[in-house]
């Protein structure tokens, strides 16, 4: 079975909505800082025996609540939170609760199974009992992720590149993909390059049974992109598209982080080419 595969890095718009790093109250300049989650991401094939740990780095004691929750992603990258589906995914928790003294650390041990994958989820830890100079509570959440993959890999195949946009007043420049299988994915690497070969790219991103994705990089060069480059685990797509401009309908939904009545709940994939729109 092969082992673990750990991310030191969440994605922007993970840690910005939805399931959280979430603050009650306004955050002093580096107060969140002092407590993190390590790996704040982690793979497994099917099942997972493993731990992470927290790190309270402040002067105060704190109170942790874990909580396993459910999440789906929005084809914009924004995290929802979605109930945990009990009845196919299971975890088992070292604490459920527990103290952690000031500038300490704490490791949580945990299994989870899946009566069918792929699956995911975050583990939660509800930090609070820290406050900020001008005394005011904080209660801080820090995820840490988990993907229970298939064992079979996504194929290229089922992977469509749907779009290429390009706005020129914000600068940014978007690829819509789509995942038309049950098969969990993720992007180790996405770049968009102009003909003379000038690229830009964005960081790794999940590419969920079912959904459809925009992945956005920043386009301060002259010339418009025409190549998209796409590498996951097993293959790479290598394309050329014409950028076409961005329409206020791709705006509008770009602030939408709803989801469809269709979207999946705790990782149950959806049928494929289910339209994650």
């Amino acid at each position: 079975m092969p082992g673990p595969v750990f991310h030191n890095r969440f994605d922007p718009r993970c840690l910005r909505r939805g399931l959280a790093l979430a603050a009650i109250g306004a955050l002093a300049p580096g107060a969140g800082h002092a407590q993190t989650v390590s790996p704040p991401i982690a793979e497994y094939q099917q099942r997972a025996r493993a731990s992470f740990q927290l790190s309270n780095g402040s002067i105060f004691p704190l109170t942790v609540v874990l909580e396993p929750r459910g999440f789906d992603v929005t084809e914009n990258g924004d995290v929802i939170a979605a109930p945990l589906d009990t009845a196919r995914v299971r975890i088992k928790l070292s604490a459920t609760s527990f103290r952690m003294q000031p500038r300490s650390t704490y490791t949580v041990f945990y299994e989870a199974v899946a009566d069918s994958a792929p699956a995911w989820f975050t583990i939660s830890s509800a930090m609070s009992g820290a406050r900020t100079d001008n005394g005011l509570n904080l209660r801080i959440i820090l995820p840490h992720v988990v993907y229970l993959n298939q064992k079979q890999p996504l194929r290229k195949d089922e992977v469509a590149v749907r779009r290429l946009e390009l706005n020129t007043e914000t600068k940014k420049a978007r690829v819509l993909l789509e995942n038309l299988s049950p098969h969990l994915g993720r992007v180790l690497e996405f770049s968009l390059a102009t003909a003379k070969g000038q690229s830009r790219s964005t960081g790794a991103f999940p590419l969920l049974p079912g959904h459809r994705r925009w992945a956005e990089v920043d386009w301060d060069l002259d010339q418009p992109p025409a190549r998209v480059t796409a590498r996951f685990a097993k293959f790479s797509i290598d394309t050329t598209l014409a950028p076409a401009p961005a329409t206020p309908a791709a705006a509008d939904q770009a602030d939408d982080a709803g989801r469809s009545p269709d979207a999946t709940r705790s990782g149950t994939p959806p049928p494929a080419g289910t339209d994650r729109r």
